[in-house]
């Protein structure tokens, strides 16, 4: 274990960064990526139990839902990179009007886009899976709707959680974490269980825990730790500078999540064509490969802190130094997150009261993520995340996406559709997807165009 903490402060301490700051925010952030994950996973549970119908419909329009909660996700992190920026620089001025104008963009986003979404979620959910059973598409409609009320609050709330998040403020960031899923859990069993009001009442838990995190998330900014003396106003007050730099960061990112879920929509079409089973099973894997997932979200919201504070601050060398070690202390924890999690497969099935018929898939994809996450997931997400926080965007978003068109796109649908893999075939294309970002992105950060300087 010596060993272990010598090679890691060897890694990861610097005239930035002390190795206590970086490992106190990386269990933060990490037990703030269990929360949100180990949550939504137990609501996953909640609505598995409603039947196959419920899980292959709440699945189909997650990611239709994704499309938009991801467009104003990218503006919250873009604008959060924009901060994390500023407060390298040392500029409260600056940090103030970021905080601000991200908060408002991302509102004004989530209430057109979900609006238009929530009128149109009938025709939408016709016209993507016109060959789904009639039960799967009326609660797949109705549960559209519920979900885009949802995005207004979930805006305010998730711009917040990531500027306190990128300023290094992990213990407020992991406050807002804890009670607004906290309370998603609590609601889904009043609103599930114990009033029985099924998919709607996954729906409506949603809504009231997203409100309850925004007035908390509002509260916490402006009154209790108002470090910036940041005041209502500032979330109508526009800075030219800052709104250039908030878009300029945050656009390449919506647009490659938009492109994403786009090509996501492409995967769920194909998959529209398994049988309702198999849909509830790739689910369900989805769900428990969350759980992976902690380590490798801890380890990407570190690098977006310390990285952009670094090329805030002008220091280059820096930035491109933690980029590569925050890679090996990554590929480190995933493989030992791998090791600690997979045993727990029965557990974790049980707890979702699987079928028997759909155990053996679920257990071949974990096993394929367990492998392809230690090897290629962690290196091509935090390599996106170095790259990003130098204003390289365009880049990362067009390997991101022309990882997806081969990977999931192109050769899941040969293995899962003309090959008949089934769901172990989406599988391995997506860790053929991760391996392919990673060769490209590593590329690219050898050499010195990436990181666009400023001086």
């Amino acid at each position: 274990m010596r060993s272990i903490r010598r090679r890691l402060e060897s890694l990861l301490a610097s005239d930035q960064f002390t190795y206590p700051e970086l490992r106190k925010m990386f269990l933060t952030l990490l037990l703030d990526q269990f929360f949100i994950f180990f949550i939504g996973l137990l609501s996953t549970m909640l609505v598995s139990r409603l039947g196959e119908a419920a899980m292959a419909a709440v699945s189909l329009v997650g990611t239709v839902n994704g499309m938009v909660s991801l467009l104003f996700t990218s503006l919250a992190t873009g604008g959060a990179i924009a901060v994390a920026r500023t407060k390298g620089r040392g500029d409260a001025v600056e940090i103030r009007h970021a905080i601000g104008e991200v908060t408002g963009v991302c509102f004004t986003v989530a209430l057109v886009l979900g609006s238009a979404l929530y009128f149109g979620a009938d025709a939408v959910v016709q016209l993507l899976y016109p060959d789904v059973e009639p039960l799967v598409t009326d609660y797949a409609v109705r549960y559209m709707r519920m979900m885009c009320i949802s995005f207004i609050p979930f805006s305010v709330f998730n711009a917040i959680f990531n500027i306190f998040r990128n300023l290094g403020d992990t213990k407020s960031s992991l406050l807002l974490t804890i009670v607004i899923n906290v309370a998603h859990l609590l609601l889904s069993l009043l609103f599930i269980n114990g009033m029985g009001l099924g998919v709607m009442g996954s729906g409506l838990s949603y809504i009231v825990a997203r409100v309850i995190g925004m007035g908390l998330a509002m509260i916490w900014l402006l009154a209790v730790h108002n470090t910036y003396e940041v005041r209502f106003w500032h979330f109508f007050h526009f800075n030219p500078q800052a709104t250039r730099d908030i878009f300029a960061l945050g656009m390449p990112l919506a647009l490659e999540s938009l492109l994403l879920q786009g090509g996501m929509l492409i995967v769920n079409i194909y998959l529209a064509k398994l049988s309702t089973m198999e849909m509830a099973a790739h689910a369900r894997a989805n769900a428990i490969i969350s759980l992976y997932n902690t380590t490798a979200g801890a380890i990407t919201a570190l690098t977006s802190t310390v990285c952009g504070q670094c090329y805030g601050a002008k220091k280059y060398d820096m930035t491109l130094t933690y980029g590569r070690n925050l890679i090996r202390a990554g590929r480190f924890a995933m493989a030992a997150t791998s090791l600690i999690l997979y045993p727990l497969t029965p557990l974790l099935l049980a707890m979702y009261g699987v079928p028997p018929e759909s155990t053996g898939m679920i257990y071949v994809a974990l096993a394929i993520a367990a492998v392809g996450m230690p090897l290629f997931a962690v290196d091509s997400n935090v390599t996106a995340m170095v790259l990003r926080v130098a204003g390289d965007g365009v880049f990362t978003g067009a390997c991101a996406v022309a990882a997806l068109a081969l990977g999931r796109c192109l050769l899941g649908y040969i293995l899962t559709i003309p090959m008949g893999m089934g769901v172990p075939g989406i599988w391995i294309a997506l860790a053929f997807e991760w391996l392919l970002r990673t060769v490209v992105q590593r590329l690219r950060l050898r050499g010195s165009a990436w990181l666009h300087r400023k001086e």
